[in-house]
């Protein structure tokens, strides 16, 4: 009996202290280190927490290979810093050892079964570890869903400005930093083509590095068609058009067909939530008038 109150008691203060978290510490101003295009000098006092779990990602054992695969995944969902690798590999080694801990802890009262609580005992940190690779997973996917958002817009602009005699690279530039307040991933990536164009990089080099960053296809798309349009020497004021036009077209393909599997998906919480409610309460006073007076007169007959 004193179980139900003590995770009560344990989910309250875990509520408070990730509120003051968030609310107080500022946990985004850390993130945003490791986000950052240019890099910003350590300070001890301001980054312990992320001092920490860079020393813990350094205890966890990974390839080459992993590592250049885990940075392309981390490039795509917005963290590019020389240290986001071993922060990472730090996280996931303290969630799983969090993981490990609360099995510990909870596993007496959650399994009976002595083979299960092994299991959990190893699953557990497992689990906790993988959890954070598919937590990069989304976030990945919504940048990339927030970078197919937005083109349509960044090519407008960039229309406009590359018919007011703007060349690529300056309207590029100016579509970075007009829609920084409201499409920040896009500036970012924009900006980021500028900078390489910058120190140097040809315009094809670093329109392929664009592509190459993202998950979205259409910007793939996008990239792909403005270096054949670079390459060629043909119209970049049409090709921006028309590329606009297709990148509406298609959002709004792809709208429709997300209303037209509402009808289908709406099945299933009805099916499953609504309907048994609803019959509670139409059929339920029945059923129990039912059960009170035939039960008595079943009894009697015997």
């Amino acid at each position: 009996m004193l179980l139900i109150p003590f995770v009560l008691f344990v989910f309250l203060v875990m509520a408070i202290t990730c509120a003051g978290y968030v609310l107080f510490v500022r946990p985004g101003a850390r993130l945003h280190l490791l986000a950052g295009v240019v890099e910003t000098p350590r300070v001890p006092s301001r980054r312990g927490f992320s001092d920490v779990l860079e020393m813990l990602g350094g205890l966890v054992p990974v390839s080459p290979q992993d590592v250049a695969v885990t940075r392309t995944e981390l490039a795509a969902a917005g963290y590019r810093s020389r240290q986001a690798v071993t922060v990472f590999y730090g996280i996931k080694l303290a969630v799983a050892i969090g993981s490990f801990i609360l099995d510990v802890l909870f596993r007496q009262h959650v399994f009976s079964n002595p083979i299960l609580r092994l299991v959990s005992l190893i699953g557990a940190p497992v689990l906790g570890y993988m959890a954070v690779g598919y937590a990069l997973d989304a976030l990945g996917s919504r940048r990339a869903e927030a970078l197919r958002l937005a083109l349509p817009d960044a090519l407008d602009l960039m229309v406009v400005s590359s018919e007011g005699g703007s060349a690529l690279d300056q309207a590029m530039l100016k579509v970075s930093q007009e829609l920084k307040p409201v499409h920040p991933a896009l500036a970012e990536e924009f900006a980021i083509v500028n900078f390489e164009m910058l120190a140097g990089k040809p315009r094809e080099e670093a329109l392929r590095n664009l592509g190459e960053r993202v998950r979205e296809p259409e910007l793939r798309k996008f990239t792909s068609v403005l270096v054949q349009t670079d390459r060629f020497g043909t119209s970049m004021i049409e090709t921006l058009r028309s590329q606009a036009e297709y990148m509406r077209v298609r959002r709004r393909q792809m709208a429709h067909e997300k209303a037209a599997k509402v009808g289908v998906k709406i099945i299933f919480p009805i099916f499953f939530l609504c309907f048994p409610a609803m019959l509670i309460v139409v059929a339920g006073p029945g059923i129990l008038q039912l059960i009170k007076n035939l039960f008595p007169m079943m009894r009697q007959m015997h």
